[in-house]
Order: C-alpha cells, then structure tokens, then sequence
C-alpha cells in the first residue's frame, strides 16, 4: 500500500468517525452542563458539517465538480435526516437555525472547492497531498 492510498484509508477512518460522533452527539439527550457557554450552538453546527464536508471530499476524492457538489448534497440531506430525527426525541428540538448553519458549513467548503478545482483541475487539488519527506 502506498503512502497517498494510506493517507486516502486513514481519511476514510476519520470521516466515518466524525460522522458517528456528529450522530451519537446529536441523538444523545444534551449534557446538563452547557458545554457551549462561549461557543455559539450555530458555530458548531457551522463547523461541525464543514470539517465533514470537507472529510468527505478529501477521503472520497471527487473525479467530477459535479460529484463534489453530490457530496454537499448528500452531507446535507444527512443533516436534515438528523434533524427530523430529533425532532421525534422528547429531549432535542428541531431547528431551522441549525439547518441553515449545516448548510452554510457544507457551503462554504464546497463553493472555495470547487473553484479551485475549475482553476487548478483535479490533478492540482491533490498533487503531493500525502508527501512524505525522509
């Protein structure tokens, strides 16, 4: 196995594993000690399905611009579904507000992406992604 298939497995892992987590944390009845006193509640939303999104299309490699965008769309719907779901859990809510900041994470990966992906190609994105040195 090569070093950038390595890398390529070893982001899979990650991905998989932050969409667990972003499940479990989000079906979970809330904590009774307000972890996010500092933190807005929309920024980790935001952040949350940014660093996924992103995840996503750097363990999954899009061939396409279209396919990257498929990929928001899915990290999307997958937010939505959880949303739904929690509306049915008598201990979460189902918000609009956090549905806007899913889609504005997922956005503001995707739409720098692609357009660096329209200007540099695919082979660019990911030229010496997993370079080693030694």
């Amino acid at each position: 196995m090569t070093k950038d298939q390595k890398g390529k497995t070893f982001l899979k892992v990650v991905f998989f594993v932050c969409l667990a987590t972003i499940t479990v944390l989000s079906l979970i009845p809330s904590p009774e000690i307000d972890i996010s006193k500092d933190i807005s509640d929309k920024f980790m939303h935001f952040m949350a399905y940014f660093i996924t999104t992103a995840l996503l299309c750097f363990a999954f490699r899009p061939v396409r611009i279209s396919l990257s965008l498929i990929y928001g769309l899915l990290i999307f719907f997958y937010s939505i579904a959880i949303e739904i779901f929690q509306y049915f859990l008598p201990y979460r809510t189902c918000s609009l507000g956090d549905m806007i900041a899913n889609l504005s994470g997922i956005l503001s990966f995707i739409f720098p992406y692609v357009v660096y992906i329209k200007k540099n190609g695919l082979r660019g994105m990911y030229r010496n992604t997993f370079k080693v040195s030694g």
